[in-house]
């Protein structure tokens, strides 16, 4: 099953479920969506980044394998609203060593959970549109505490491979200032409020341009800070979907 509409038919069908009752199942897990916009997903393969959690929950399969095809199908035990998959793995972090996410969690105390947001192939330069509101809520790292405005978000795109494939959660610290040898996600938003995205590791920056590489196909190249004017540093990744 080459794209994510295969998958999802390929599961509705092995349920014995209709598209009218598939959509009433992921409604039901808080994502609205009806008989006409499954039928949508199954025919065009792609479905709006901010579904992805409650298609693969009313489905029971795990996210990483429904939006990218790789890891396991099976769902991790537990696996609900507020409980993702990535809340258990490991954290390979490029600054500050390696943690566990839920080790670290519960090793320090309660922290607030972290936002997670989807995202979707949409833009020029291989850029993701990130999902306006979050998809789920895992864990706090340890590496972010106290860090309001961090964020997950999972990756959709394959330019950044073998670092990052798709399917995997990248923890993400905008409070961090971002130096050149670091990964970072860079931010675009249009006047409609649409926020396109790129995972890059940065060379060099001036007051004009980051100049960034990727390594799938490698490539090196500059991106306009007027057009781009954020960089978040990745702190780290959670990684199941080796």
């Amino acid at each position: 099953m080459s794209t994510l509409g295969e998958r999802v038919k390929g599961e509705r069908e092995a349920h014995g479920w209709s598209q009218a009752e598939l959509a009433r199942r992921v409604t039901r897990v808080g994502y609205p969506i009806t008989q006409g916009g499954i039928a949508q997903i199954e025919r065009r393969g792609e479905t709006a980044p901010k579904s992805i959690v409650q298609l693969a929950q009313a489905l029971g399969v795990s996210v990483t394998w429904l939006q990218s095809n790789r890891g396991d199908k099976r769902p991790p035990e537990g696996f609900g609203e507020e409980s993702p998959e990535f809340a258990f793995a490991e954290v390979s972090s490029r600054r500050g060593g390696a943690a566990g996410g839920a080790a670290a969690a519960a090793a320090s105390g309660p922290r607030p959970p972290l936002e997670v947001f989807s995202s979707a192939q949409g833009g020029s330069e291989g850029a993701m549109v990130l999902s306006s509101e979050p998809v789920a809520w895992i864990p706090r790292d340890a590496q972010l505490a106290g860090v309001r405005e961090a964020y997950g978000c999972f990756v959709s795109g394959d330019s950044m491979e073998p670092a990052y494939e798709r399917g995997n959660l990248l923890l993400v610290n905008p409070s961090a200032s971002v130096s050149p040898g670091d990964d970072a996600v860079f931010l675009k938003e249009d006047k409609d409020g649409t926020r396109y995205v790129l995972i890059k590791r940065l060379v060099r920056v001036n007051e004009q341009s980051w100049t960034v590489k990727q390594y799938n196909p490698p490539k090196t190249y500059t991106l306009p800070r007027k057009e781009w004017g954020k960089a978040h540093l990745v702190i780290g990744k959670y990684n199941r979907a080796n």
